[in-house]
């Protein structure tokens, strides 16, 4: 059960980090649309002063030159504005992406998390009490005591038949076999 559990909140965070990471891609490739516009401010500056240099020409007039200040200044604008949206992009797509890798995730490890560390220390503490006192009644009764609190009642009814009775030797050693089971520990043959 516990790996079960571990696989499934491991394959959750890893899935949304997944999500996560491809969004961030695709909102940075959005930022191909302000490199145009640059590119596009830049031909438009061009364009500004080829019209300029068109001022001397005579029978063109001085407005022709007017034109062209007016078109460098758009291209100089839309060059700021398609740097400054490549900044806000960029930014938006590494906390975008963040957000949705960690967003989901933190909240489901921080609460599985101490619960797995106290399953941990419950499994340690059971393999230490089975070291120093193997074959010892008192944990036998309290493993098979365990045992009959935590197992589901089929199974329970399966190791023995009066799981609540007096939990005589041969069922408390049933019992107790069954709850290490449940907990993933192996009884060694000596034990």
């Amino acid at each position: 059960m516990r790996r079960l559990l571990d696989t499934a909140v491991f394959l959750w965070a890893v899935g949304w980090i997944v999500v996560g990471v491809l969004v961030a891609r695709e909102v940075r490739a959005l930022g191909e649309l302000s490199d145009t516009v640059v590119v596009a401010g830049d031909a438009l500056g061009d364009a500004g002063r080829a019209i300029e240099s068109l001022e001397s020409v005579p029978f063109v007039g001085e407005d022709i030159g007017e034109v062209g200040e007016r078109t460098e200044r758009a291209a100089e604008s839309a060059r700021a504005s398609g740097r400054a949206s490549r900044e806000s992009i960029d930014s938006l797509s590494l906390l975008l992406g963040i957000a949705i890798a960690l967003g989901p995730s933190l909240p489901l490890v921080a609460l599985y998390l101490p619960m797995r560390l106290a399953w941990n220390r419950d499994l340690r503490s059971l393999r230490r009490a089975l070291a120093a006192f193997p074959g010892e009644p008192g944990l036998e009764e309290y493993l098979a005591r365990r045992a009959a609190l935590a197992l589901p009642y089929d199974r329970l009814h399966l190791t023995t038949a009066t799981p609540w009775g007096t939990l005589a030797a041969v069922d408390r050693r049933r019992l107790s076999d069954a709850e290490l089971e449940r907990v993933g520990i192996r009884r060694s043959n000596g034990l």
